[in-house]
This record gives C-alpha cells, structure tokens and sequence, in this order.
C-alpha cells in the first residue's frame, strides 16, 4: 500500500489539473485508508473530500491541501519523536499558503510566530529526552509538560486561540473547516501518542483552559469568536482527558475528538451560510431553521446530538479516575450549555439568504450524521475503540 500512497502524494504536484489530480489522490489515500482498516484516515478523507467540494481554493492550493493531509497518516505512522514532529511541521507549513487567500499577512505572520513559539518548546523537549535518556522514542516527565505545551500553543487551545480568531476572521468556510475541524485535531493525536502516564499539571491546565473559554464565550459578541471559544473548550475536555492516561480516558478523548471534529464543522457551516457576524444579529437563513438550531444544540453537547454521548462517556472517564476532577469538569460543561442557550436566545427570526446548493446539501447532511452519531453511538465508539492500538510508538 505504501506504493499507491506514494503515487497519491506525487500525483497533485503533476501535471496542469491541479484541483483534478489532488481529487483522484484523495480517492486514493481514501481507499487505502478502507483497505486498511484505518478509521482515523477514513473520517478525514472522507471530510477532507466534502471540503474539497465546498472549496474555492486557486487550483495551485489544493496539493497543499493534501500533503496536510497526507502528514496526518504519517504522523500516525511515526516511529520515534523526530518523525512525528516532522511530519506536524510539514502539516503546519502547508497550511501557512491556505491562510493567504484573503492576502491577510497579519494573520499569517502572527500564525508563524506562534507556531515556531510551538515548535522551539517541541525541539527543547526532544533534545532534553535525548540528551537524559538516549532515546528519540520516549519522553521524560518533565520534557512532556514542555512538549504538550508546545503542541497546545499550536492547537489554539484558551488562553492561546488568538491566533486562530485571527484566521477566522477573515478565512472562507472551507479554509475555517480545514483549521477548525482538521489541522487543529492533529495536535490531540499526537499527545495520544506521547503522554502515557497520568499528568496532574496538565489535567489543571485542561480546566483552566475550559474555564477560561468559557467564561470569555459568555461576554464576546462576535460569533466568530465564540465558536473559536467554543472551539479551545471542547479541545480542552480532550486534553483533560488525554492528560487522565487511563485506557478509557483515552478512548475517550479519540471520541470526543471525531465528535469535536463534526460539531464545529456542522456549526461554522450554519454560521458562515446565515451572513450573521455577531450575536445581536444572528437570524437562521429561511427554509434551514431546524438544522440551523440543531448545530449549535449539537456544539453545546446537547441530546440528541452526537456531542451528548462523547461528553457523558468524558465525564465517567473522568468521575472513574478522580471524584473532585469530574466536578469541576460537570461546572464546565454547565457553562458550556448556558453559552449555548446564550447563543439561541439571540436568534431574532430568520432572514432570506441565497445559500448555493451544495452549501445547503452540506449542511443537512451534516445534520443528519449528528443524529445518527447521537442515537447510534455504540459503532461509532467501536470504531474508534479499534483504532486505539495506532497510539503506542515502536
């Protein structure tokens, strides 16, 4: 299978077709991905290719759309630290030439200097590793707090989303999709793969983090930035659970993660399509209302969405490791759903908006897989259940 990988990877970088090549590599790395057994690479093939439909990119993006893409398989893959910070590398540079659609250098710039903020702490806690244990596989305790710093830093999480407020700001949907709900998960499912052993300090800085989104979300009026909030709150319930290291905190983290993945591609779908900026002048385009409503009940964790049952299974995790912890995490997924009926009680009617067809499409379909994913958890979990065993490097 590494053959047709490698035929995937060089086929956008072909020929005059730029859009057409990296549409059949996408097909390709999708197959493999079936083949494989590799749910993790069917889900995001399978969104990466409903973003390359949405998508208005200039063709000469789309290569770097897939070799972003294509990093995720290889990260996965790692066999040692160096090779896993490498192919993140290689995911965040390609990224860098999708931010300039909008030629906003500001957002740019402040994007590379945080990333290499990211990446100096990652590098430091390599060498620091290497340099008390000789190896390149395993990080010390004290190395991993750095090494996890530098990926949150890089991961948006609060108080560091500015960042990525900034690439919202002024980014098309299918560019706000690609952070928010793909490049962003990168960073989770490297901490999968190195922090092994339960972590106090980072489980304090989870709930921090959450608290701190949180309450920031209940004041903002812009809604891009309040789905960014929301966006650093739900990657915090991951981390916290990242951080728990017990069998069924990490399952749980990898499905809170896909769920997370979903929700603010269902949500930003609905807020980009309404022409809504902020929250006193947020109505639901006519004809959408209910899956309109239903993408933020489904961004706040609310049932019958697919959210709900990512959340419950957080919390007794989280309950089965410590008592105190999961209480503070209940008060934090309170004041996640008193953002949300903040958020629904701000809507003022509906308004006539020309929405393109595949927009609308998009959207109902997204709809309708919160609901499946909501009522029919249990294969969804199993699924990603069987891929826990791709987190333990050689």
């Amino acid at each position: 299978m590494d053959v047709f990988l490698a035929l995937a990877l060089l086929l956008p970088f072909t020929g005059k077709s730029r859009k057409q090549l990296s549409a059949i590599a996408f097909f390709i790395a999708l197959m493999v991905s079936v083949i494989e057994g590799q749910f993790i690479g069917v889900f995001f093939f399978s969104l990466s290719l409903m973003v390359f439909w949405l998508s208005d990119w200039s063709d000469a993006k789309y290569p770097l759309f897939f070799l972003a893409m294509f990093d995720l398989i290889g990260l996965l893959n790692s066999s040692n630290l160096v090779e896993l910070f490498l192919y993140f590398e290689l995911a965040i540079y390609a990224s860098y030439f999708l931010i300039l659609e909008k030629r906003d250098l500001k957002s740019v710039f402040r994007y590379f200097v945080v990333n290499s903020v990211g990446s100096a702490l990652m590098l430091f806690s390599i060498a620091v590793s290497y340099y008390q244990t000789g190896s390149i596989t395993l990080l010390t305790p004290q190395a991993t707090i750095f090494f996890a710093l530098g990926l949150l830093i890089k991961l948006g999480i609060a108080p560091f989303q500015d960042w990525l407020v900034e690439i919202y700001r002024s980014a098309s949907l299918s560019s706000i999709i690609f952070f928010s709900a793909i490049l962003t998960e990168i960073s989770p499912l490297a901490l999968l793969l190195v922090i092994k052993e339960p972590s106090p300090i980072l489980q304090i800085f989870a709930m921090f983090s959450m608290f701190i989104a949180n309450m920031m979300a209940l004041t903002e009026v812009s809604m891009k930035r309040i789905l960014a909030l929301f966006d650093a709150s739900n990657l915090a319930y991951v981390l916290l659970a990242i951080a728990a290291a017990s069998p069924a905190s990490r399952t749980a983290a990898l499905y809170m993660m896909f769920s997370h993945v979903i929700a603010m591609t269902f949500a930003f779908t609905a807020l980009i399509i309404s022409g809504s900026k902020t929250i006193h002048d947020l109505r639901a385009p006519k004809g959408i209302e209910i899956p309109f409503y239903a993408s933020f009940f489904a961004l706040a964790g609310l049932p019958p969405f697919h959210l709900f049952p990512s959340k419950i299974l957080l919390f007794s995790s989280v309950f089965s490791i410590s008592e105190p912890l999961s209480y503070v995490l209940l008060l934090n997924l309170v004041l996640s759903a008193l953002v949300a009926l903040r958020v629904f009680s701000s809507i003022k009617g509906s308004r006539n908006v020309r929405i393109n067809k595949k927009f609308k499409t998009f959207f109902f379909v997204m709809l309708a897989i919160s609901l499946l994913l909501g009522f029919f958890p249990l294969k969804f979990f199993e699924a990603i259940k069987s891929q826990m065993g791709l987190f333990i490097m050689p």
